[in-house]
């Protein structure tokens, strides 16, 4: 019964596009996702009084490239740097700087280099991708018109919820969330404290040079590389954002 699962959810992905009139699909392409991260930001002392004016979420736009071979997915340019103003509307704002992070992943091998930026300076830690930790529901929905699955896993900080679907036949996703039978188009982490959903998918060509896999940068594993941070921002007294993100508090009278 599990092996006739996929070819059937195939065909029934071609019966419900072409009823839809779904453009056509390819492994080749760009696909554009919206990032909303909930900000639970913390003041102690004379600045809890400004609690209430913080802003609750951070939204920013990420690109994915994909091919049958690879997928490379990081930041849109223009969200590099991205003020936050409360939800009041007052004089408190934050701002943060979004750290130029890129996740290259080499799909046949599930393998993947992330390029971390922190302080200034670069690191790269490599991992392998384990498709076997990623379970189906049997739940669908609609994403963008695509019939989509839903599989989950439960991850060192919690659970994800990852929508794929296998009428774009490549395992790609945004950043770790990928090595599914089918292209992942929403992300549900934590329920709802980030997620990642994606806002069109293009099915251009992709130019020669933009699948490159990043290689400057300190070799770090993911646990040294958390432990840096950790350090750090104790050292600092400062507060670390969702993705490494550094974020800067101003409140003015």
């Amino acid at each position: 019964m599990k092996r006739l699962f996929l070819p059937l959810l195939l065909l029934q992905a071609g019966i419900i596009m072409a009823q839809s009139g779904q453009p056509g699909t390819g492994t080749s392409g760009t696909v554009l996702y919206e990032q909303v991260v909930k900000l639970e930001i913390k003041l102690e002392g004379d600045a809890a009084q400004f609690a209430d004016r913080m802003p609750k979420e951070r939204k920013s736009q990420k690109f994915l490239y994909f091919n049958a071979e690879s997928s490379l997915f990081e930041n849109k340019p223009e969200e590099e740097d991205q003020t936050l103003k409360s939800e009041s509307g007052n004089t408190v704002m934050i701002r943060m700087k979004e750290p130029n992070n890129k996740v290259f992943t080499q799909l046949s091998e599930n393998k993947q280099t992330e390029k971390r930026e922190f302080m200034t300076r670069e690191f790269l830690i490599e991992s392998q991708l384990n498709p076997s930790e990623w379970k189906l529901t049997g739940q669908q929905k609609m994403v963008l018109n695509y019939p989509c699955q839903e599989a989950v896993k439960e991850m060192k900080d919690g659970k994800v919820s990852a929508w794929f679907t296998p009428v774009i036949p490549v395992s790609a996703g945004p950043g770790n969330y990928a090595g599914l039978p089918g292209l992942v188009l929403a992300v549900n982490v934590n329920d709802g404290k980030q997620t990642i959903t994606a806002l069109s998918v293009d099915f251009q060509p992709l130019a020669e040079n933009v699948l490159v896999k990043p290689d400057k940068g300190k070799k770090v594993s993911k646990e040294e590389f958390d432990k840096i941070v950790e350090e750090k921002m104790k050292e600092m007294g400062a507060q670390s954002g969702p993705g490494g993100a550094r974020m800067v508090i101003r409140m003015h009278p």
